[in-house]
């Protein structure tokens, strides 16, 4: 070979039509893939800030309702006891996230000048777990125990005051159910702050971190048949004789020629 011989080597790195259509088609999977994690996110997102409004709206309503109340202005106390004549109980586990909690549950049947009526319900915290394993908590009342009762002074009473039965008589002094329903209210906040802080967090910022990832993704592409690796990767351009640099043969076609010298 002259001199004057120019020779331009193409690699067999040419891809076929059924290449392009998978390439084609992976990246509109990736483009659609992208596109419903993003409108998920959003869609979640949002979610959180319209539960976390509410949620602080209420609690902040409960809240300031259950302080204007005055127990013992809307009750007083009945003239004669009542009489425990049943001890309802229930058990349940829940996850806040954190981990799982048990509560024991407790309501009452009790009668008053013979007719009988049910109390609330009453929770406590069994145990910071499972239940399973863990004592059972007591009731705060026993059958046959005689109890003081109120009576509401006004109808209709304020939801807060948590009615077990239609007269709203109750085994439990109306002042802790007042404090009940605030604490009940500050807890409704606090989740409302949670959740709007998590939509927030959401919107601003995993959305657009997805949304920039799912540009990039789609103006990359994916990687090309024979390119960035794999035996068809990098190839040396070949010398006079036809050999890489390592003495390899190259495969290739010769697709043009310039005579010389």
């Amino acid at each position: 070979l002259g001199s004057g011989f120019l020779a331009q080597v193409c690699c067999q790195t040419s891809l076929h039509p059924q290449s392009l259509v998978t390439m084609r088609a992976a990246a509109i999977g990736l483009s659609l893939a992208y596109a419903c994690c993003l409108a998920i996110v959003t869609l979640i997102g949002f979610s959180a800030i319209t539960t976390g409004i509410v949620l602080l709206i209420e609690g902040d309503n409960y809240g300031d309702t259950a302080a204007d109340l005055n127990p013992q202005k809307d009750f007083s106390k009945l003239p004669e006891s009542c009489i425990i004549e049943d001890v309802i109980h229930s058990y349940r586990e829940e996850d806040d996230g954190y981990g799982y909690h048990c509560y024991d549950d407790y309501s009452y049947v009790f009668s008053y000048q013979g007719r009988r009526y049910r109390s609330r319900q009453s929770e406590s915290l069994r145990h910071d777990g499972v239940c399973r394993g863990s004592q059972q908590l007591s009731a705060a009342f026993v059958v046959g125990e005689e109890v003081l009762c109120w009576q509401p002074n006004v109808m209709p009473v304020a939801a807060q005051y948590n009615c077990g039965n239609d007269m709203c008589y109750k085994i439990f002094d109306p002042e802790n159910e007042v404090d009940i329903a605030k604490d009940t209210g500050d807890a409704m906040e606090a989740a409302g702050i949670s959740s709007l802080v998590f939509g927030i967090l959401c919107c601003c910022c995993c959305s657009p971190a997805l949304w920039f990832a799912g540009k990039r993704g789609h103006a990359a592409g994916p990687p090309m048949p024979g390119m960035h690796g794999g035996p068809q990767g990098s190839v040396e351009a070949p010398d006079q004789h036809g050999k890489g640099p390592q003495g390899q043969v190259v495969q290739g076609r010769v697709i043009g020629q310039v005579q010389g010298a």
